[in-house]
């Protein structure tokens, strides 16, 4: 049924024959119409994993995010996600929700009173990517929870005898705590 038979059908019977509300219906069903087919698109099409470039640029503009076509489709699809997740309400299962939809995944979110704890589990050192998973979640937090990152780095025992001198100078800095 269009959005035309529908819209007709709420109004009196007497007036559904008229010819001029039948143009009127007719001119404004049309693009109800396609916008109707725009919602169904949007809702029924909630993998975000599956989105091609037009979409996550409509994504992007729909999300107000900034449409950067330096990072790669995943990081993007990865920010959209974010996103979508960052505009319900506020909780902890929503800010591990969004935690989850990250591209690296694996943090953890805790809660102590007035401070939100995000304890990243994967590979040492700060993650590629992590201002998309803080813009997300500056977003969606409350302004004043204080939001904590808590990132895993080498340890002395990772390190001391275990890796040789050339794989500790191939190793980035910032897998060290301090660096």
């Amino acid at each position: 049924m269009t959005v035309k038979e529908w819209a007709l059908r709420q109004i009196h019977w007497m007036l559904q024959e008229d010819p001029w509300v039948q143009e009127i219906f007719l001119a404004a069903g049309a693009s109800l119409d396609d916008m109707a087919e725009r919602i169904l698109a949007v809702y029924n099409f909630i993998d975000f994993s599956k989105l091609n470039l037009d979409q996550v640029r409509y994504y992007e503009w729909l999300l107000g995010l900034e449409s950067d076509e330096t990072k790669s489709l995943e990081d993007r699809r990865a920010a959209i996600q974010a996103a979508w997740q960052a505009a319900q309400t506020p909780s902890l299962e929503s800010i591990q929700a969004i935690c989850d939809s990250w591209k690296d995944g694996g943090v953890i979110a805790t809660y102590d009173p007035g401070v939100v704890h995000l304890n990243f589990q994967g590979p040492a050192g700060i993650p590629a990517g992590i201002n998309d998973l803080k813009a997300a979640l500056e977003r969606h937090v409350p302004a004043h929870l204080i939001l904590e990152y808590l990132y895993r780095y080498l340890l002395i025992k990772e390190v001391h005898e275990v890796m040789t001198l050339t794989e500790m100078d191939a190793t980035v800095m910032n897998k060290f705590a301090g660096g």
